[in-house]
């Protein structure tokens, strides 16, 4: 494991249970936000309750907050790349915002970019590069790793945006991902819609027309679908029983809490934190 700010850091694979950060063979999340590159390996991962398969060649984003769990079926070769919102705002670099990279806070698109040959050959070289500054750290290597970390954030928005241009594919409003961030850290206020918008500086109107747009959802729709994501990972991370979720998610009535969750999931609070809990233990 290195050292080399609080704000970034590289990682390898971890040997035996292929985690990108420790061994740990649970489900857990992280402050921060990760990119893994998986080189040789198989098996699947699983980022908030969706399965992946893990492939050769093959990139998964992780945003902070997300429960997710590697499970290789050997070990892996390839790196992990963790930094901060802070790390990625250079005032010089091309990537000014974490709203611009469409990878990261995504409404619609996947956690996992499967490569295609010509596509492996582009980023390998940047990559490398950006590994070996890392790991030599010879004088001014700060100023070149953080040079080829922008080079490859570039790259990698080219890449999602011609796929957002192929038949099929949807470009995302950086108002989307922005609104899902806010969501994500001031759910627990249950905050009016109104409420999201006066913070971004935005009409309700404006708001809600780029984001049913974008994603055919509501801004109340992802508002409800972020407050179920929390509360799924409270049950399946944590000890706190169904009343403590529901006062620190700020509902003021575990049984109105337990219609709402049912509601939106099909499953009773209890029911969902035994089902995940015995997915979850399959998959270690």
């Amino acid at each position: 494991m290195f050292d080399f700010e609080p704000d970034f850091k590289i990682y390898p694979f971890t040997d035996g249970t292929g985690c990108p950060i420790s061994d740990i063979q649970e489900p857990h999340l992280h402050d921060f936000y990760v990119v893994h590159y998986v080189v040789s390996g198989h098996g699947n991962c699983v980022i908030d309750f969706e399965t992946y398969d893990i492939i050769s060649g093959s990139l998964y984003f992780v945003s902070p907050g997300q429960l997710h769990l590697w499970n290789p079926e050997d070990g892996i070769e390839g790196f992990v790349m963790v930094f901060s919102a802070e790390f990625l705002n250079f005032p010089e670099g091309p990537v000014h915002n974490i709203f611009e990279l469409v990878f990261f806070n995504s409404v619609v698109n996947s956690p996992m970019l499967m490569l295609a040959t010509g596509q492996k050959e582009e980023l390998a070289v940047v990559m490398a590069s950006l590994c070996r500054e890392y790991s030599l750290r010879k004088p001014g290597f700060e100023i070149v790793v953080r040079s080829y970390f922008h080079i490859l954030m570039v790259n990698l928005k080219r890449l999602f945006a011609n796929m957002s241009q192929s038949p099929g594919g949807r470009t995302e409003n950086r108002i989307v991902r922005e609104f899902k961030k806010l969501v994500i850290s001031e759910h627990g206020s249950l905050l009016r819609v109104q409420d999201y918008a006066e913070m971004m500086n935005i009409s309700v109107s404006r708001l809600s027309a780029v984001i049913k747009e974008a994603t055919s959802l509501t801004p109340g729709q992802i508002v409800r679908n972020e407050l179920v994501n929390s509360a799924k990972r409270m049950l399946a991370n944590s000890d706190l029983n169904v009343s403590e979720i529901c006062y620190s998610l700020k509902f003021e009535d575990p049984s109105y809490f337990g219609r709402f969750f049912k509601r939106e999931t099909g499953f009773t609070p209890s029911v969902f934190r035994e089902h995940i809990r015995g997915k979850y233990h399959q998959l270690k």
